[in-house]
Formats: C-alpha cells, structure tokens, sequence
C-alpha cells in the first residue's frame, strides 16, 4: 500500500521516543498502536531503538489489548522521508510499520 495524502485511516499511534544517543540518530520508541474499524478494534505494544537513517530497524512486540492481549513478535520500522532528505527538529516524521506477530 503507497501512503498518499487522504489515505484511508488505518489507525493511531500514541506513545514517546527520546534520543538515545549523542548524536541523535538513535531514538528509543514505546508506543501502542490503536488499530480503528472494521475487524481491527484491538491495540498493539511496541518498544525498542529506532536507528534513524537506516533502512529498517526492529521493534519488539510486548502485548497489547483485546485479540493482542498476548501477542508477541516485532515490527520492522521503515522511513517513508525520502533517502537524501535532512530531517531537523520538528519535522513530523512518516514511518511505516510490518508487524509480525503470533499469539
């Protein structure tokens, strides 16, 4: 699925990250993913470093609520900010997100 501007909402995410490194290009994530309509009405728990730049970097499943009050796996993060782009201090940030889970 391509992200475009009007996109169907899929759902939410609603959590924190904070630099983890001097340098800033490391960001520890936690957060939990709100999946909205349809058969989705249930959450999903995320942690783990956030490796700006990179081309992937993982996440760890840990739990969530209604069919993923169980779950466990990981989710692979993918920029969606073009190769190239500087990205600076408030600039909102385009990320998608494959989870991998079984429960």
């Amino acid at each position: 699925m391509d992200p475009k501007l009007g996109s169907q909402v899929l759902g939410r995410a609603q959590g924190v990250y904070v630099a983890s490194s001097a340098d800033g290009s490391r960001q520890m994530m936690t957060f939990t993913a709100m999946m909205e309509g349809g058969e989705y009405g249930d959450s999903i728990n995320l942690f783990g470093v956030y490796h700006i730049g990179s081309a992937m970097s993982r996440l760890s499943v840990s739990g969530g609520t209604g069919k993923f009050l169980h779950a466990c796996g990981f989710a692979e993060v993918r920029s969606l900010i073009p190769a190239g782009q500087i990205i600076a201090y408030g600039v909102e940030s385009l990320l998608r997100l494959t989870i991998h889970l079984s429960y």
